[in-house]
């Protein structure tokens, strides 16, 4: 009987010391493994300011958040990333300084960025008809290291969010009247329609107007101090009258008598935007609309009064 307990001992001991070393070699394993083992930098990204908005572009300026949660740091010779909305590409360019991240940190990165009005209408257009007011944005990078880390030369990461759906204000030419287009009165009534898709409103601030009319430069020029608002989720109608330089007006008015028929017109569109929406706050607006002034036999007449 004494044998089989000592065997049954024995493998029980047999047990105990596997279990133990077991458990000391994972001890050991995580304390000596490579620290870099399962860790790897994180990106998040989020929308700045908007600085200028023109006819076809808008500045804007992304806020880059890395971390790194390595016990090492690592130096970059740049990156390339480029942003999605809704799958769609809207920002595609590369950060070219020479950037050190360091261990166990996070860095804060300010990444200037142009985008095609066009392209982001479209997104929000088709976005507005299906009833959405969010997005969905992708950023990628990949890091060019300056020294191999792992093997590898470069890192790639992305990051996914849905954010709201931020659309730019719109101006348009709505209409003029030609009536008090004349010399007596040297005046055009513009009528501008201001448009704001977003939910929250905004406001234009100090606006000023230039108009080029066929040939002649700057015909025009009117401004309206203090602010003209604009709900949210409308459009408002603006009449505003603009002085008119009279030698320059007489040179049009032979263009209008010589060709007999419309004109094509350039209105220049300058304000400040002010709003309660950060990313819209104090961004400068310079528009370019193009049209042309009709019913140019009321408009002869007019200029013989």
């Amino acid at each position: 009987m004494q044998r089989p307990v000592k065997i049954t001992l024995i493998i029980v001991l047999i047990l105990v010391l596997v279990a133990g070393g077991w458990y000391f070699f994972k001890v050991y394993k995580g304390e000596n493994e490579n620290p870099v083992s399962g860790l790897k930098p994180k990106v998040e990204l989020g929308i700045g300011q908007v600085s200028n908005i023109t006819d076809s572009t808008v500045d804007v300026k992304l806020n880059l958040l890395i971390h790194n949660p390595l016990p090492v740091g690592f130096d970059l010779d740049g990156f390339d990333y480029f942003v999605t909305m809704n799958d769609k590409k809207i920002v595609e360019n590369n950060y070219e300084k020479p950037l050190a991240l360091k261990a166990r940190d996070s860095s804060a990165i300010e990444l200037p960025a142009q985008l095609k009005i066009k392209n982001i209408s479209e997104i929000g257009d088709a976005a507005t008809e299906r009833g959405e007011d969010s997005a969905n944005y992708h950023f990628e990078t990949v890091f060019h290291l300056k020294k191999p880390l792992l093997g590898k030369d470069s890192i790639t990461l992305s990051v996914d969010k849905r954010l709201p759906l931020w659309q730019l204000p719109k101006v348009e030419v709505a209409g003029y009247d030609v009536e008090k287009f004349r010399l007596s009165k040297s005046e055009i009534v513009l009528q501008l329609k201001f448009t704001n898709r977003n939910s929250f409103p905004i406001q234009f601030k100090n606006p000023s107007y230039v108009i080029d009319l066929g040939k002649q430069k700057r015909l025009a020029e009117g401004s309206v101090k203090g602010f003209t608002k604009v709900k949210g989720k409308s459009s408002e109608i603006y009449e505003i009258p603009l002085a008119i330089d009279m030698g320059k007006i007489l040179k049009a008015a032979g263009q209008i008598i010589v060709n007999g028929k419309d004109i094509p017109f350039t209105l220049y569109f300058k304000s400040v935007l002010v709003s309660e929406n950060d990313i819209f706050k104090d961004s400068d607006v310079n528009v370019v609309v193009n049209g042309e002034l009709k019913d140019m036999a009321t408009v002869q007449k007019n200029l013989g009064n």
